[in-house]
């Protein structure tokens, strides 16, 4: 079974300017090829024809001609005429793509999209010639909404089975309800070593494989927490210096998100101790010794995993000593979000609101928590059940 990326469909849809560049980032294997192919058949459903749409695969050999940028550049020249809808997957491939891409919005009629693994590779190129000219969206594993539609649960006890296999195995597509969890570990394994190998270390010279995985497992085990190059230095007696290379290089490679703070009061983003949060909660679970699940803070990385796939920019807000776990921008709008495991504790609940009454800035307020309930109204916030926030069966108020 294919399970179809709705909400990345929509997003592209909504996409509808070809002169931007639509490029697609994500980790291996999070299914960025397969969004590419649901497009296109979406193309097709909307009478695009055949002759129109132009797609290639650059990890197939079939393709290996198209290494050579001009090859590609003189094959879809030979395609000029009404608009054509051009695809290049895993672009970083393509040599001299970047000129490829930019020249190609300027000399035809054409809608362009774009994928690649590797954020460093992309947001360097398009740094350059490309400014201005693209639209980026970043594609993630399946959601849990997405998830659920292997096994369509119709009863809380089926979905909070399913919701402890998301949790424990991430949302990779190729996972299925009858893979064992041994199968699954195996192959998250096998996608964190080649993510090590190929989108870390291939791009510096003289890097410490080693080295590189132990600040991967200390990132997994750190989620949620502040983390800089100075505590890696500290915890796993490697220069600082070192540290901070290799910490740009795995958010570079999208294994982590890094969420930066803002500072409310002043309004500006903070350049001290952001926090990392994996992109799967599977890939975590691999390492040797199952780190400490830590159900909030869990909850905290689906949370934010969640709406920086609505398309959210997500923050993690400061007011004075006080935070909030994140700050949500889309647009013009903003939303507010505490995450905690239960507020069934009366002080658990004051430390969770309190924040809220700090703030001054306008915006939807919500308390996210796994006790049982349905859009509980308070003073500063709405409180909102994991379950419900998910599957977006909540809180319209």
């Amino acid at each position: 079974m294919e399970i179809k990326r709705e909400l990345f469909l929509d997003t592209l849809s909504k996409y509808g300017d070809p002169d931007a560049i639509k490029v697609l980032t994500g980790i291996r294997r999070c299914g960025k090829s397969t969004l590419l192919k649901q497009y296109i058949e979406r193309l097709r459903s909307s009478g695009v024809p055949d002759d129109r749409i132009f797609y290639v695969n650059m990890e197939s050999l079939t393709n290996s001609r198209f290494r050579d940028g001009m090859v590609l550049y003189e094959e879809i020249m030979q395609k000029k005429g009404d608009r054509l809808y051009i695809f290049l997957d895993e672009v970083q491939s393509i040599e001299g793509w970047e000129r490829v891409v930019n020249s190609l919005r300027v000399d035809m009629d054409c809608d362009i999209y774009i994928t690649g693994s590797n954020a460093y590779l992309l947001s360097t190129e398009i740094s350059t010639l490309l400014t201005g000219r693209t639209i980026q969206m970043k594609v993630l594993p399946l959601s849990f909404k997405e998830f659920c539609l292997f096994e369509r649960p119709d009863d809380i006890p089926g979905i909070m089975r399913i919701y402890s296999r998301y949790v424990d195995l991430g949302g990779f597509p190729f996972i299925r309800p009858d893979m064992s969890e041994e199968v699954v570990f195996q192959r998250l394994e096998e996608i964190k070593s080649d993510i090590i190998l190929k989108d870390i270390c291939n791009r510096k010279e003289k890097i410490d494989s080693l080295k590189v995985r132990k600040v991967v497992d200390y990132m997994f085990s750190e989620i949620g927490n502040p983390i800089s190059a100075e505590s890696i230095s500290v915890n796993l007696g490697i220069s600082q210096s070192a540290a901070s290379d290799y910490l740009r290089l795995i958010t570079d490679s999208l294994l982590f998100f890094k969420v930066e703070r803002y500072d409310t009061r002043g309004k500006t983003i903070l350049k001290t101790m952001p926090k990392f949060y994996c992109t799967d909660l599977g890939m975590r679970n691999t390492q040797p010794i199952p780190v400490n699940r830590d159900s909030g803070r869990v909850m905290e990385n689906i949370v934010c995993l969640e709406l920086i796939r609505r398309g959210y920019q997500v923050y993690v807000g400061k007011i004075g000593n006080y935070e909030i776990d994140f700050i949500a921008r889309r647009g013009k709008e903003i939303e507010f979000y505490q995450v905690a495991q239960s507020v069934a504790d009366g002080d658990t609940m004051e430390r969770e609101l309190r924040p809220f009454r700090l703030l001054r800035a306008q915006g939807k307020r919500f308390l996210i928590t796994s006790d049982a309930t349905v859009g509980l109204q308070t003073e500063e916030a709405v409180i909102i059940n994991i379950m419900d926030f998910l599957t977006l069966r909540c809180y319209e108020q």
